[in-house]
Order: C-alpha cells, then structure tokens, then sequence
C-alpha cells in the first residue's frame, strides 16, 4: 500500500478491515506492507497512532515513512519503495501481493515509474515486458490506483 498525504484514508479502510479479520474474525491475512508519506511528522502525521497499533497488533508487518520536509534533499515515498526494490519484488512476484496507490497523480506516476524499474533491474524484464506485467496485475484486480490532482 502506498498512500502519502490524503492517500492514507483508503489505505487505514484496508487495515480497518484486515484488523478486523484478523482480531475478531480469526481469519488468517496475508502480510501489509505500508508507505506513507508527509511533510512533516509533527504537524501531519495524524494517524500515527492508529499505525503504531496495526503494527503492534500484527496487522500491519511493515511501515516505511517519508517525511519529505524534516532533511535537507526531500524524500518521498518512491524513494523509500526504490530503497526496498528486492523485498518489493519478492512480495509483488513471489508472494502474490497486491499494489494498492492512493493520492496525488505525481506521486502516482513517480512510483510506476519505480516499480517498472524495480521489475526491469531485480526481475530482470525489458521496459516492454514490465509494462505487460503491472498491465496483467490490473487485469487481475491486484494494481490499483486512486489518484488526483
């Protein structure tokens, strides 16, 4: 799940859900992996704690943030997917995981272009081939944007 900004409402739904699932349902859930990203965690990071508990409660196994303005060089959440790119992989290819993209078109567009480059450079495809493969993922209902402007 990828979610920066107001992305994260849809992304907390998903955790709501698989929470719930898990918790009260008894239902085995496959691993959530999250990245967000804001401005600044001080003054944006609002759900911080409602994160904090997923993690602890086991529904969500990893959480990545980027707080863009706390550094000198911005770093955004397509920075930190690219910094995963072999635990990315292995989750979409090998573990079947879903993609989930929330909030605004750049981002959107900047992290395509990231997962197209994790599939040419760790799973060895041509930009051909990883056009064809997230294309065969939205088929499948498994690649799925929300974006605005």
């Amino acid at each position: 799940m990828i979610g920066p900004g107001t992305g994260i409402a849809p992304m907390r739904a998903l955790l709501q859900e698989r929470a719930h699932q898990k918790i009260e349902m008894g239902k085995e859930v496959g691993p959530n992996v999250l990245y967000f990203g804001c401005k600044n965690s001080k003054q944006d990071f609002i759900y911080a704690d409602e994160l904090e508990e997923f993690q602890r409660n086991g529904t969500l196994n990893s959480l990545y943030v980027a707080f863009s303005r706390e550094q000198k060089k911005k770093v955004y959440v397509q920075h930190l997917l690219e910094q995963n790119s072999s635990k990315t992989w292995n989750m979409i290819d090998k573990l079947g995981a879903s993609i989930f993209i929330c909030g605004g078109t750049k981002m959107g567009h900047d992290v395509v272009q990231v997962l197209s480059r994790i599939a040419m450079e760790v799973g060895g495809m041509t930009e051909d081939e990883a056009k064809t493969y997230y294309d065969q993922l939205h088929t499948q209902g498994r690649f799925v944007q929300e974006l605005w402007s």
